[in-house]
């Protein structure tokens, strides 16, 4: 459908570009019909000429010349296609652009005469110049476009094998360890939870973006699990609130703040305490994160803080000016601030 709708809209730019010389461009006063006068089908064969040499450009010679850095080569092409738009559209036409030709009884001979023409052109130029432009803008935007959402990518599978290997498999040793020791129902539970989060890891986080309801979802299950890890002199506060219909959001892009909290926050050897409260108002988010430091033993894999940057990354590349982030810690606690418009 997307593909469809684009097409449409080059169908539409194309039209309306080639009958530019019927409403914009100069016509002898004394011709009435001017649409089928020798100037307006010369600008139409040069309009059109743009047309293809503008999609040339845009589809092989940026490509293929300009990204590589063969600029001499991209620069003759261009020059080329500025001799066609200028030369081939009078040709075409019947007009001579060497040569003037004086109105007929005057009886002057034919003397070569460029600045006439150039003011007959100058219009096809100003437009040349645009068309260059404009299709050097649209691939370079759409070039830095694409590297961006593969660097979003990239970042996201990073986010994914960080969650996936020392989280998933510390809770599935849990699970475990609970199975043999009470046989409860809790154990059932336990591994829908992570089948849940699992599934959602591999499948959901494939979309640019995920329903709310699903992403807090996924939070709610992440936190149920690592309270069973929990010992009892960790003080644990957790708390949604709004709504949570017809909301999205990028995926994976809360869970890092809340994750980091429990790394860093935890220790059964001390008094630890994590706050995580997430409030949803109208089109706004809000999370708030608070834990205190502990003495934590951390693998190396764990110490990298990867997480953390690639997520603000996220937020700089998907929402540019629709977020507002405050990372601040004193000597007791770290704390994370997020406003996110979504």
């Amino acid at each position: 459908m997307n593909a469809r709708k684009y097409l449409w809209w080059h169908i539409i730019g194309c039209f309306i570009f080639l009958v530019l010389p019927i409403f914009l461009f100069p016509h002898p006063p004394e011709e009435k019909d001017f649409i089928f006068s020798r100037p307006t089908q010369r600008d139409f064969i040069g309009n059109a000429l743009m047309l293809l040499i503008f999609y040339l450009n845009f589809f092989v010679l940026i490509p293929q010349f300009y990204f590589k850095k063969k600029y001499i080569i991209y620069t003759l092409f261009i020059a080329t296609g500025f001799l066609i738009i200028t030369l081939l559209p009078s040709f075409a036409t019947g007009r001579n652009p060497f040569v003037y030709n004086p109105p007929v009884g005057q009886g002057v001979l034919p003397v070569p005469q460029g600045g006439s023409f150039i003011q007959e052109v100058r219009h096809h130029i100003f437009l040349y110049g645009i068309v260059i432009l404009f299709s050097i803008l649209l691939r370079v935007r759409g070039r830095l476009y694409n590297t961006e959402m593969a660097r979003n990518h990239a970042e996201l599978l990073s986010l994914k094998a960080q969650i996936n290997p020392h989280f998933l498999f510390n809770i599935m040793n849990n699970i475990y360890a609970l199975a043999v020791r009470e046989k409860s129902a809790a154990t059932a539970s336990s591994i829908l939870k992570l089948s849940g989060m699992m599934r959602y890891v591999v499948t959901e986080t494939a979309n640019g973006r995920v329903t709310l309801e699903k992403e807090i979802s996924y939070i709610n299950d992440y936190i149920d699990l690592q309270k069973m890890r929990l010992d009892k002199r960790v003080q644990l506060s957790y708390r949604v609130t709004g709504t949570l219909a017809n909301q999205t959001i990028a995926p994976l892009l809360l869970i890092p703040f809340i994750e980091n909290a429990f790394k860093h926050g935890v220790n059964p050897d001390e008094e630890s305490s994590i706050n995580i409260q997430i409030e949803i108002k109208e089109q706004s988010l809000r999370l708030a994160v608070e834990n205190n430091k502990v003495k934590v033993a951390l693998d190396p894999h764990m110490k990298s803080g990867h997480g953390i940057e690639n997520t603000k990354s996220r937020l700089q590349l998907l929402y540019p000016s629709q977020h507002f982030l405050i990372l601040s810690e004193d000597e007791e606690h770290f704390r994370v601030q997020l406003t996110l418009h979504l």
